[in-house]
């Protein structure tokens, strides 16, 4: 498990320096686990608090992957540190969310299952030889890509599996039938190799296919586009929750009936390109079994016989049904802190608003940061503060850019609550990003030559390289005569 502490560094100035406001995340280690429950982890996490000196009350959010250990809401553990303290807020990775939906959205229906296993095979059967690598690259030698296989764990990524087969269909369909009419291929594995290439292409020249790799392209790229705006360590609860609702509202676009035929006039260039009809094929229907009615006014479930219909319900329909729910689903705590927070995003505008509905913002706010009867705001002082702040923004501002401006006026003291709730409102993470940034560098750290590295030199290494930046300021002289001076042994003569 890997340990990431985020906060908002508020640096007043020196004799050459000027203010600002940064929002900082920073490695404290790589922590072994002998247990995987939520109650093991939420124990080990508030060792290590202890251990920095970071008192648990001070905690004002809490950030983690959906695993059911960590976001369990009866046994998890960030319902085990809320139960300690209620006001570190539990924010789940938004990026692993939204990876989640893709997950869902995937695993609708069998035609979505079959579709990414055969982007697949494809992959395995060109990578796994030699010489029909090179009859592909071949091909597409001259585009400078080549097919890539599907990420396991990133559904996002899979665009980069899909963006061969979208724009450089043809090359990759005359490369398969380039290995099947080689005749030199012979023999058992000759033959075998032959009619796998002949199968894969007669499965990808399927309008079904096209249909389906232009409709998952579509919504893979939207996908990813958020998913890295999520994953940026300036990202906060409102620029979220636009982020998402813009993904939101393009499925909901795409899920009508001049989406799809948008989606059909793409396949069909395509179709056009390696000359195949782009009509849906009628597939052979199998009795079903005729059910006895309770009731003779009971009408029968007839289902769609054409197989266009039948393809727009069964696959293009379900799978967007399917991306929306799960994203007004998986979202639902980012809403909730996003409406709890979401007056301090826009405190220009406040003068215009009702001091009743001002007041009324504030008051949910405190109530939110109170506990044990000890409190981080007062309502009623924040309230006269943000309307002082408000007449005096000279433009509209985000909240890091407002706590600036407090800074760079030395009015910390005079609005000591609006610099209270805008510091907790960028401190809330939005995604888990950093945490597994620096699993890479553990890969880059401990490789086989490395592989009897202990835990205490490698959180060391892996330390100095994702706080490079820090590690550069160090001044080497001193750390060199300190390290002497404590491993220095004295010599009797």
């Amino acid at each position: 498990m890997t340990m990431i502490v985020r906060f908002v560094d508020v640096s007043k100035p020196s004799d050459n320096e000027s203010e600002s406001i940064t929002i900082r995340e920073h490695f404290i280690g790589f922590i072994p686990l002998q247990e995987t429950t939520g109650a093991f982890i939420a124990e080990t996490l508030l060792e290590q608090l202890k251990l920095i000196q970071l008192p648990i009350e001070n905690l004002r959010g809490q950030g983690y992957d959906n695993g059911s250990n960590m976001k369990g809401k009866q046994n998890g553990a960030q319902k085990r540190i809320l139960d300690l303290n209620p006001l570190a807020f539990f924010v789940p990775c938004n990026a692993h969310s939204l990876n989640l939906v893709v997950n869902d959205a995937a695993r609708c229906c069998l035609e979505a299952t079959t579709f990414f296993g055969l982007v697949q095979q494809i992959y395995n059967y060109f990578s796994t030889s030699t010489k029909r690598w090179q009859v592909l690259i071949s091909h597409i030698s001259d585009l400078g890509i080549t097919v890539k296989p599907l990420s396991e764990t990133r559904w996002e990524s899979r665009i980069d599996a899909l963006k061969p087969l979208r724009y450089h269909f043809g090359n990759i369909y005359d490369a398969l039938i380039e290995i099947f009419e080689d005749t030199s291929l012979s023999g058992p594995s000759g033959n075998t190799s032959r009619v796998e290439a002949k199968g894969f292409a007669d499965a990808v020249s399927n309008f079904k296919f096209v249909v389906s790799l232009v409709t998952w392209y579509n919504i893979l790229f939207e996908v990813n586009l958020t998913s890295k705006l999520l994953q940026n360590k300036e990202a906060d609860l409102n620029s979220a929750t636009r982020q998402l609702q813009v993904t939101n509202n393009y499925l909901i676009t795409c899920r009508c009936d001049k989406g799809f035929q948008q989606v059909l006039t793409d396949a069909t260039e395509i179709a056009n390109e390696i000359q195949i009809v782009p009509n849906f094929e009628t597939e052979d229907q199998v009795r079903n079994r005729r059910k006895k009615r309770q009731f003779d006014y009971e009408a029968r479930e007839e289902a769609p016989q054409d197989p266009k219909q039948k393809f727009k319900t069964g696959f293009y329909y379900a799978v967007l049904d399917m991306a929306i729910q799960s994203i007004e689903e998986r979202f639902q705590q980012l809403q909730k802190y996003n409406s709890l927070f979401g007056f301090l995003y826009d405190i220009y505008s406040i003068k215009k608003k009702s001091t009743e509905d001002l007041l009324k913002d504030c008051n949910n706010l405190e109530k939110s940061l109170m506990h044990n009867g000890n409190k981080d705001i007062d309502a009623e002082d924040l309230r006269c503060e943000l309307e002082a702040i408000a007449r005096r923004l000279p433009k509209p501002m985000p909240p890091q850019e407002v706590l600036l401006f407090i800074l760079q006026n030395k009015l910390l003291d005079n609005v000591p609550n609006v610099s209270v709730a805008l510091r907790i409102l960028l401190t809330l993470p939005v995604s888990v990003a950093s945490g597994e940034r620096s699993f890479s560098k553990l890969k880059l750290i401990k490789s086989y030559i490395r592989s009897t590295m202990l835990e205490k030199r490698l959180v060391g290494l892996a330390t100095i390289s994702i706080e490079h930046t820090q590690a550069a300021a160090l001044d080497l002289a001193e750390m060199v005569t300190k390290f002497a001076k404590e491993k220095a042994r004295k010599v009797r003569f």
